[in-house]
């Protein structure tokens, strides 16, 4: 596809082919949409068709408001993958129907918000002991599907990932011990993240007493005094 100079330019690909899409579905009556119909009004005319309602890239990039970049840059990276593909007797150009598109757009918004949030995860202080604290108290992003907790969004299995239904999936905001309270969808998932929670509970603890040890083993300040003359 040819890269556009602005958005202004690229959406008219967009309404070029919105007008074909709604001269195939009203060729006998006047639809209302033509190459100077406002984006934000060809983005409305486009929220009640059908689900199974065909269209191409440049089309579903202004519906979701998408510059061509952003589209491109989405197409090409997976998860999610790109529901675009040849259609046999459409020629080359690449096909997704409007709930494949909807459906798409939820997981990308899911996904940068995962992306988002991890940015700000896990910045805690450089000890052990901070780090497992963080591990164990901190609230951590859980992916989670119909109540099911899935596991940490920044590790979760892809394949679990793309074999969940898009608007069945949240993210929740709960420490360890609170997820593994949950309903899991795999029970060795589940068991893996309680082993991690043994494991760094045990590791806090040794940290901690070291550095009990340690502070009881420091010389007092008042017992290194020198005596009085």
């Amino acid at each position: 596809m040819t890269m556009r100079a602005t958005r202004d330019e690229y959406y008219l690909d967009g309404k070029k082919q919105a007008k074909k899409l709604f001269d195939e579905l009203h060729p006998r009556r006047n639809h209302g949409v033509d190459l100077t119909t406002d984006t934000k009004t060809v983005s409305q005319r486009i929220d009640p068709l059908p689900g199974d309602t065909l269209m191409q890239a440049a089309l579903a990039d202004l519906w979701l408001q998408l510059d061509q970049k952003e589209g491109m840059d989405r197409r090409k990276l997976a998860p999610p993958p790109s529901p675009f593909r040849k259609i046999v007797g459409r020629g080359n150009a690449k096909w997704a129907t409007k709930d494949e598109i909807k459906d798409w757009d939820a997981a990308w918004q899911l996904r940068d918000a995962a992306s988002a949030i991890r940015q700000r995860m896990m910045r805690s202080g450089a000890s052990k002991v901070a780090t497992a604290s963080a591990i164990l108290h901190r609230k951590l992003m859980w992916l989670v599907e119909n109540g099911d907790v899935l596991g940490w969004i920044e590790d979760v299995d892809v394949e679990a990932f793309q074999r969940a239904e898009i608007e069945h999936l949240d993210i929740q905001a709960w420490t360890v011990q609170q997820a593994l309270h949950r309903p899991w969808k795999d029970p060795q998932e589940q068991r893996l993240w309680a082993n991690r929670y043994r494991a760094g509970n045990r590791l806090l603890e040794a940290e901690v007493e070291k550095l009990a040890l340690t502070a009881l083993a420091r010389p007092r300040a008042d017992e290194t005094k020198l005596p009085p003359l």
